[in-house]
């Protein structure tokens, strides 16, 4: 059992809209309260603009009210009384799936949607359900006490239902999805990974145009991986002794970026510097080697890029599935950013190069695309932090 101080929940979706819709109709959202993470995945009824409202207001006053501690009950009454009616088939629909993660401890509140699946050991684990009902509503309950290396899949009715009327008649059948899961080696996957395989799955049994919105929210156990990111030598050159052993005492991946930084690096380690020739492209320059380092890049114009691949992944989770087979330093360090950080420390260097300034590739630029770097980060619940020397 991983420590309570060492567990990381790492969090992946992927989505994919029905076909000539620019809306999603499905919605999820994550609600943190001290220790406690809420999360909902609901879905509207029918498509476009009014299922995307019906989704977002459902998750987001089923989360509010939940990450509260408010009664069960009194959260799906408040949600079914605040839903606007469809004048066409006069009902305020949105199906909706809540798991609250509180210490090891996950539970499960399932409405309409495909009941969620957890991994365990890479094999599914069955999970008992307590059902009542709120109204006419049929609620599934579910306490589910939680290992390292666990997954647990929510999913709207689009993936159990893809394919149907053109590669899979019947749709993509729960056992069928089960069975798929326990294939992938999902121990070495990433949540984010996961989640894009089995929208991958659906779109190829679905040729590529969904019948119906759909979404897939993946939650993995894990160990925290940190990794440590140096940019830049320090303002003060008489404290380059002291950020490199302050670096070099922290666990973890450690990262190098830029020409100056990694020539200090080689200079404090007394280790040689290697370029590593043809591995970098026409975009992004070679990489270097030096022994008691991971990784050692170019500085800004890697680092502009990675920034672009991560933006990238977050407007579409897709993308992740064809990162994997660039072998460039920034979309190296992008997957590592993305699949296998949950603790990034970025130490930046203030002291500017008067060779750059002018260009577009001065001090201030570098300064904007590494605060950048952080809020994208913060914004896919990395805990990412930047410390200035």
């Amino acid at each position: 059992m991983i420590e309570l101080e060492k567990q990381f929940f790492e969090t992946g979706w992927s989505s994919a809209n029905k076909h000539n819709e620019t809306l999603c109709g499905d919605y999820f959202k994550l609600f943190e309260n001290e220790n406690r993470k809420v999360y909902v995945l609901s879905d509207g009824l029918g498509s476009g603009v009014k299922a995307n409202i019906l989704s977002t207001l459902t998750a987001t006053i089923l989360g509010t009210m939940i990450s509260r501690n408010m009664p069960l009950d009194e959260c799906v009454d408040t949600v079914a009384a605040a839903l606007p009616v469809c004048r066409v088939r006069r009902l305020a629909y949105s199906t909706f799936t809540v798991l609250q993660l509180e210490r090891n401890i996950a539970y499960l509140v399932q409405y309409d949607n495909p009941s969620a699946i957890i991994l365990r050991k890479g094999k599914r684990l069955k999970y008992s359900t307590q059902v009542h009902f709120v109204g006419e509503k049929e609620i599934h309950e579910s306490r589910i006490p939680l290992q390292d290396e666990d997954v647990i899949i929510l999913m709207t009715d689009g993936v159990i239902n893809a394919g149907i009327g053109k590669l899979a008649p019947n749709g993509w059948k729960y056992e069928e999805l089960v069975a798929f899961l326990e294939r992938l080696d999902v121990l070495s996957m990433s949540a984010s990974r996961i989640a894009a395989s089995i929208v991958n799955g659906c779109l190829t049994l679905s040729e590529n145009s969904m019948d119906d919105d759909t979404t897939v929210l993946t939650i993995k156990v894990r160990e925290r991986n940190v990794v440590n990111i140096l940019v830049g030598p320090p303002e003060n050159k008489e404290e380059d002794n002291k950020i490199m052993k302050m670096f070099f005492a922290k666990n973890g991946t450690r990262i190098v970026c830029g020409g100056s930084t990694a020539h200090a690096v080689s200079k404090y380690l007394n280790k040689p510097l290697h370029v590593l020739q043809d591995s970098g492209n026409e975009q992004i320059p070679d990489m270097a080697q030096i022994d008691g380092v991971d990784y050692v890049t170019e500085g800004i114009i890697t680092l502009k890029r990675v920034l672009e691949i991560c933006n990238q992944y977050i407007d579409n989770p897709m993308t992740l599935l064809t990162l994997c087979q660039q072998k460039d330093a920034a979309a190296l360090i992008a997957i590592i950013l993305i699949e296998k950080a949950t603790d990034i420390n970025i130490y930046f260097g203030m002291a500017a190069n008067s060779a750059h300034e002018g260009t577009d590739i001065d001090f201030q630029t570098k300064l904007a695309v590494i605060k950048q770097l952080e809020e994208t980060l913060l914004s896919m619940h990395k805990n990412a932090k930047i410390s200035f020397c």
